[in-house]
């Protein structure tokens, strides 16, 4: 009642009183808020506790929290000192939108809701994109270190393996001995000795690669991971995302080894995919840019309040009791960098109060399309490389039953099969493992190029996986080496019985062999036959055609014919030979001709039996037309 009765009692009105501003000297510079954050967080003017109520600070989100939890695992080079990006720091956590300090009164629950539609709205644009981004990064880390994603394989490749061998191959290999050696004596007709001898070296050669594989299942999938995985390692140590190392002259720590980039190439190139495709989209709807001098100086602090690190995290898993001061920390950092940013950049902060909230509805969908356009190509290279290194595994476990059969080499189509799949593999994990490294050092230098905005950083980032996609695409095949159709080989798995008794019919008639003595016989190919001419007779043989023009056929009656000869494709239609069937033995007697018989018709010529016609005379011409 006093304050309305009598205003001039009541102390100065706020807007009259003069803005307590921190002293400029004090302030940290935007390079000091990049290297220490938090030294500079303590400098500024601290709000009350009490304040946290009234203006609902956000409370800070783990780093294996939301959908693109389920594929985050902290990395091993989180716990050793060095340089870092947000992904091996912060995981997934602080990536959604809230509202701050907006005038809805104190302690109320109420909002305005627009703002709450809008933020649901973009919120679940940035679980999308979180996810897509994880599941990429979860991919690529595993693809590019198989010891640990394999690891739990090697006991059912080693057990498999060796109980397929003993109860399977030992047992019916023998049969197939058997049958390797009956189809040598059944050859052996022919007088082949090489086919023999590639018979039966090929038989000693599958069972002792078998029989090797047996006994060191697991160093043998193994041995081919190794060779691979320190060959990747060199390309992408070399062209994949750089480290990011201090040198020894401006290493600022005192202790030289935190100045050590310490992450693998896996690892860092999730920190710069997490860091575009998220970090700064999420800046863009928090601060309204990315780039502007508020978010190089701000931007780094508000996530830190709005995130638990691993090792925080870590620490509250450990002590439960931390949990409150450590999120009441958070949050007076929040609210500390928020009165700060409302000093110097009304703009900014009311995108930090969730005023503008249709931009950060465009934010998060810009967050969606990166997330989806970089993840194309990233994805299918990492699928890829982790099939190859399962084929490894899944060939040595299938060796043994496909070499039962195999053994016998014209039954062998299954286990070549095999071993093209395990080439085709190799190919696949060295050409796209080297694509990826390609493609996301184009995408760190595309990125971290301050000149290029940002809708053209997306879109660049989009033509270097579909480029990298249509110059890799002939070697994508899994089962075969680019150039071949992947469908004749599962249309044709069953038909190897066919063409093996195929074989054996071919090889049980006494033709003759093959040109060279020394092939097999040609299955589902066209064989030249040689026809032996039977023996004829002088008196029926053909008269002899001048080489170079066809014959004229003849008629019965002698007549000669002026038809035009046959074309020269029924010509050698009809010269082509044929096998002669066997005749059965018949006993002599006399057989009618077998040309009907026709009356026979004669042409005379007489000499001087018509008379001369008289030649016709000349016609007169007159001398004046001559």
């Amino acid at each position: 009642m006093a304050t309305i009765g009598w205003p001039g009692l009541t102390s100065t009105p706020a807007y009259a009183a003069p803005v307590a501003y921190q002293a400029s000297a004090e302030l940290c510079t935007t390079q000091e808020w990049q290297v220490d954050f938090r030294a500079c967080v303590t400098k500024l003017q601290q709000v009350a506790e009490s304040e946290a109520t009234c203006r609902n600070p956000p409370t800070p989100t783990a780093p294996d929290s939301g959908v693109a939890g389920w594929f985050a695992s902290r990395p091993e080079a989180s716990k050793l000192p060095g340089p870092k990006g947000y992904y091996s720091d912060y995981g997934y956590a602080g990536y959604s939108y809230s509202t701050y300090n907006i005038e809805a009164g104190c302690a109320t629950t109420l909002l305005h809701p627009d703002y709450k539609f809008t933020n649901t709205i973009a919120n679940g644009e940035f679980m999308i994109a979180t996810a897509i981004i994880g599941a990429s990064n979860a991919l690529r880390e595993r693809a590019w270190d198989p010891g640990t994603m394999w690891g739990w394989a090697d006991p059912l490749v080693d057990q498999a393996t060796k109980a397929i061998y003993q109860k399977v191959f030992t047992v019916f290999g023998i049969v197939t001995l058997c049958v390797v050696g009956l189809y040598l004596l059944w050859r052996s007709r022919q007088s082949d000795m090489s086919t023999a001898m590639t018979t039966a070296g090929w038989a000693l050669v599958v069972m002792v690669a078998i029989t090797a594989l047996a006994a060191w299942p697991v160093k043998s999938a193994n041995l081919a991971d190794g060779a691979l995985v320190s060959t990747l390692g060199v390309v992408h140590d070399a062209v994949g995302p750089a480290s990011k190392d201090v040198p020894p002259g401006r290493c600022a720590m005192p202790n030289p080894d935190a100045c050590t980039d310490k992450r693998p190439p896996a690892v860092r190139a999730s920190d710069t995919a997490t860091e575009s495709m998220l970090y700064r989209n999420w800046l863009r709807g928090v601060l309204g840019s990315a780039d502007s001098e508020t978010a190089r100086k701000y931007g780094a602090a508000l996530y830190d309040a709005k995130s638990l690190s691993w090792e925080e995290a870590e620490k509250i898993r450990v002590n439960p009791q931390t949990r409150e001061a450590t999120i009441n920390a958070k949050k007076q950092q929040w609210m500390t960098v928020a009165d700060q940013i409302k000093q110097e950049d009304p703009e900014a902060y009311e995108y930090l109060q969730g005023v503008r909230d249709m931009d950060r509805v465009g934010a998060g969908f810009i967050a969606v399309l990166a997330a989806l356009l970089f993840a194309m190509f990233d994805l299918t290279a990492s699928l890829l490389v982790l099939l190859g290194f399962l084929i490894f595994r899944w060939a040595v476990i299938a060796a043994p039953i496909l070499g039962t059969i195999g053994l016998l080499r014209p039954a062998s189509a299954g286990l070549r099969r095999l071993g093209n799949a395990v080439v085709a593999a190799l190919f696949n994990i060295a050409i796209f493992g080297t694509g990826s490294a390609i493609y996301l050092f184009a995408v760190d230098l595309i990125t971290s190029t301050p000149t290029l905005p940002g809708w053209l950083q997306v879109v660049l980032v989009w033509l270097c996986g579909v480029v990298g996609w249509l110059l890799l695409r002939p070697y994508r095949r899994i089962t075969q080496l680019g150039g071949k159709d992947s469908s004749e080989a599962v249309s044709s798995a069953g038909s190897w019985h066919r063409r093996f008794f195929r074989d054996m019919r071919t090889a049980a008639r006494l033709d003759v062999a093959e040109p060279g003595g020394t092939t097999e016989p040609g299955v589902g190919r066209r064989r030249t036959v040689v026809v032996e001419q039977p023996k004829v007779r002088p008196e029926a043989r053909p008269d002899p055609v001048p080489s170079g023009a066809p014959a004229a056929p003849k008629r019965p009656d002698g007549r000669e014919t002026n038809d035009p000869p046959a074309p020269a494709e029924e010509q050698r239609r009809e010269a082509r030979p044929v096998a002669p069937r066997p005749r059965r033995r018949q006993p002599a007697s006399w057989t009618e001709p077998d040309v009907p018989d026709e009356n026979p018709s004669f042409a005379i010529y007489r000499p001087g039996s018509t008379e001369r016609a008289p030649e016709k005379p000349a016609p007169r011409v007159r001398s004046e037309a001559r």
